[in-house]
């Protein structure tokens, strides 16, 4: 064999070799983007739940149409001021609790600014090349940001554990609607109780209501907190794992989210604080 084959011979090894290597890292790479996928969807749709649980509470009971348009005609017949953009909101639904418009806007900045963050991470995996030299590189290098954004979620899971939001507007009319029957002596004892009776009934329905809003969002909280434990062991191990391990990463997240969503609300409240204690630690 002369020298010229032989060195032909090993430059198609090499080639062949690299290429397999790359097809393998190529491999790897997207494999591990179906566990980002899922901890980025997760946590879009842990958002999006508590962006909805906020927005509750200022949502008053819904009203028929032509029981809107008397009750702002009765509103307007009984005002006396000037109509402003400040009061107009009041004078159409009395009912519904107000929030300071810089208030709502500074939450909807703050919610915005959350989801763009983790959005961001998850754009990492996209602009990874496929096969590329560096794409392992740039896995190592998430590592970090994915250990402070779970530090950031733990944190928002505790607090939401801890202070979940109401249906504040909707209570306000049933303790209104509950002075009224107080004050009411035109009833007879036995009218009084029924009254009391439906009320009783409309509080029931109110805090269930309440209670799944809570408890939905908390389960999207704790399913994202729990992908993105699992994401980070994955980035912090990438080096070791093939892509059979990979793979049954995600098969595993996928068990666990449907663990997570047998849960009890009990249960929810026992994982949301218990990270909020390992966020504070």
């Amino acid at each position: 064999m002369t020298a010229s084959k032989f060195s032909q011979i090993c430059r198609t090894t090499l080639i062949v070799a690299t290429l397999s290597l790359l097809a393998a890292c190529s491999q790897k790479a997207e494999t591990l983007k179906l566990s980002v996928t899922q901890f980025g969807t997760a946590t879009q749709a842990a958002f999006d739940s508590y962006g909805t649980a906020y927005g509750a509470q200022f949502s008053s009971f819904s009203k028929a149409p032509s029981a809107q348009r008397d009750e702002f005609v009765t509103n307007m017949t009984n005002f006396t001021g000037t109509v402003s953009a400040s009061n107009i909101d009041v004078l159409i639904d009395p009912d519904g609790a107000k929030i300071d418009p810089s208030v709502a806007r500074q939450w909807q900045d703050t919610l915005s600014g959350l989801r763009t963050q983790y959005q961001q991470f998850v754009a990492i995996f996209d602009n990874i090349e496929a096969g590329s030299a560096l794409g392992a590189s740039a896995v190592t290098q998430s590592g970090p940001i994915l250990e402070k954004l779970r530090g950031q979620l733990a944190t928002i899971t505790g607090d939401f554990t801890k202070n979940p939001p109401q249906l504040l507007a909707k209570r306000s009319t049933l303790i209104a609607k509950l002075n009224a029957i107080r004050a009411d002596k035109t009833d007879d004892q036995d009218a009084h109780t029924l009254r009391y009776q439906l009320w009783w009934q409309d509080w029931q329905a109110l805090t269930e209501a309440e209670k799944q809003m809570q408890t939905d969002t908390l389960r999207k909280f704790v399913s994202a907190n729990t992908l993105g434990n699992r994401l980070q062991n994955q980035i912090d191990t990438y080096a070791k794992l093939d892509v059979a391990s990979l793979l049954s990463a995600v098969e595993q997240g996928i068990s666990l989210v449907g663990d997570i969503n047998k849960m009890s609300p009990q249960e929810l409240i026992t994982q949301g604080t218990a990270l909020a204690q390992t966020a504070t630690n």
